[in-house]
């Protein structure tokens, strides 16, 4: 009762302040809803622009552009080739369809691709026949395979075809060093057959994590090249480095060009590899093997002829490396490209033979003699030849190099107490262009960063261009990142070298 009396009397409510008050709170959410939208719709675009690439058509450009389909308005694609008529603005333009009721439609950029025709002046006849090696640069066609003058490509030269004209090889040579090393080779010409050798060495065998099969269906291919793989079939049947198989393994087998233009017969061993015990054995780094060989005056370069092919398999990883092509399912007999372990075994193959000898250097198949007089440069090239006969492995002579001052090994010119970069290479990335998404630009980074060396203070040039590659920035080509893409260029372009470390 007391608190009933003491209780104040309740203020009555304006009802025009009452409606102006909430006309204020909802003007105030509404702004704060508009903000927020807009922010959130910011932030989308952004995230969702991240991957977007810059594209933009000129009149008389071909294009694809997607249409409804007749009869279903609700269905659509690409139909063409049309004309680009005119660009109205930046995502807008004018396509010719003269096969449609409108003959002029306008397009948003999205709708449009471009149609891009075949040149068939680099093809040719199906009949024509086609070499497995080739010598230069190819291009593969519908119809056969050429190099870019349109010529078929010629076979490298056997060991055979080298050793008839050995003058002309060593023409680089004076006389008495010519024939100190037509002396050497003569005297060991079982290492120089036309055909790989099996090594006693070692053998390679494959341990898995998980013994349960793998089975793959082999890819399909184009004619010329499954004219390709039958003769790499045949080699390797003739030659005894594969034979029939019943494995319950098989994986599929593809064709990979190498840099000097020939292909190189290779199995898709990825799912077989997921399961593959790892061998650590470690690689000798590059740049150590290239600063022992610098300060050289004299370098021999050798190859092994089909190196990986002269290392047996054990029967258990023959039946797991079984393959298949689209004609035949055969097992290895001696270890393929592309198995997991493949280096590793390569390269304790190439320790065990070579194991305490000095002025001479093997990173996988590419060995290295180099000393600084002749003299000496003859003596260890005889213990190789020697090793190499005693461990069965042949060597590759068409691409070996005898007693130059220079040779290319590992990407470098070196030789003469110089290292330099290789101008071919220097020349792609001087005309590589400015890329437009982020995968080209790891190419140009990639291709520069092998050079790195050559260049002062590289990871401060490009660091606008190692910056664009955050996943969490939007790519945008600025005019700092193009100042650092022509700088990077400009360093290489100085015609870099470094001087051989000298150790001794």
């Amino acid at each position: 009762l007391k608190e009933k009396w003491l209780e104040s009397p309740p203020t009555e409510t304006n009802v025009l302040d009452y409606v102006c008050k909430f006309r204020e709170r909802l003007f105030s959410a509404c702004q704060a809803a508009q903000d927020n939208l807009a922010n959130s719709q910011s932030k989308m675009k952004a995230r969702y622009d991240k991957k977007t690439v810059l594209r933009s058509f000129a009149p008389g450009d071909k294009v694809l552009v997607l249409l409804p389909l007749s009869g279903s308005c609700l269905q659509a694609r690409f139909s063409g080739p049309y004309v680009v008529d005119r660009k109205l603005n930046d995502t807008g333009y004018v396509i010719k369809t003269p096969d449609r009721r409108k003959k002029l439609r306008v397009c948003h950029v999205n709708m449009l691709k471009r149609y891009v025709t075949q040149d068939d002046s680099t093809a040719v006849s199906p009949t024509t026949p086609v070499s497995v090696c080739a010598s230069a640069s190819y291009l593969l066609s519908e119809d056969g395979l050429t190099d870019k003058n349109g010529c078929v490509p010629m076979a490298r030269l056997g060991n055979s075809a080298v050793l008839k004209d050995l003058d002309s090889f060593l023409a680089h040579l004076s006389q008495p060093q010519r024939a100190d090393i037509v002396a050497l080779i003569e005297a060991n010409l079982l290492i120089f057959s036309d055909h790989p050798s099996q090594t006693s060495v070692l053998a390679h065998d494959i341990i898995l994590q998980n013994e349960k099969p793998i089975k793959q269906h082999a890819y399909r291919v184009n004619p010329v090249k499954r004219r390709l793989m039958q003769q790499e079939v045949d080699y390797l049947i003739e030659h005894g480095l594969a034979e029939s198989s019943t494995s319950a393994w098989s994986s599929p087998c593809v064709l990979v060009p190498k840099p000097d233009g020939t292909f190189r017969f290779c199995t898709d061993y990825r799912k077989v590899n997921a399961v593959t015990k790892p061998d650590c054995f470690p690689l000798p780094r590059m740049e150590d093997c290239i600063d022992r060989v610098g300060p050289a005056k004299f370098v021999t370069k050798l190859d092994l002829l089909k190196g990986y092919w002269q290392v047996p398999m054990t029967p258990r990883a023959s039946e797991i490396a079984s393959f298949v092509t689209p004609d035949h399912f055969l097992q290895y007999r001696v270890m393929p490209f592309g198995l997991r372990n493949a280096p590793a075994t390569f390269q304790r193959l190439m320790q065990k033979v070579l194991t305490g000898m000095e002025h001479c250097e093997a990173y996988l198949d590419d060995v290295v003699i180099y000393s600084t007089t002749w003299s000496e440069h003859l003596k260890t090239l005889s213990e190789v030849f020697l090793r190499f006969r005693d461990a069965s492995l042949t060597i590759n002579l068409a691409k070996c190099d005898f007693g130059k001052a220079t040779i290319t090994y590992l990407g470098k010119h070196v030789g003469q107490g110089h290292v330099r970069p290789i101008a071919a290479k220097i020349q792609a990335i001087i005309d590589f262009p400015a890329p437009q998404t982020r995968r080209e630009l790891r190419r140009f980074l990639g291709m520069c960063g092998f050079y790195r060396g050559f260049c002062k203070n590289f990871s401060e040039v490009v660091s606008p261009l190692t910056d664009l590659l955050s996943p969490s920035r939007s790519f945008v080509w600025s005019s700092s990142c193009q100042t650092a893409f022509e700088s990077a260029k400009a360093l290489l372009c100085s015609a870099p070298v470094l001087a051989a470390p000298n150790f001794e």
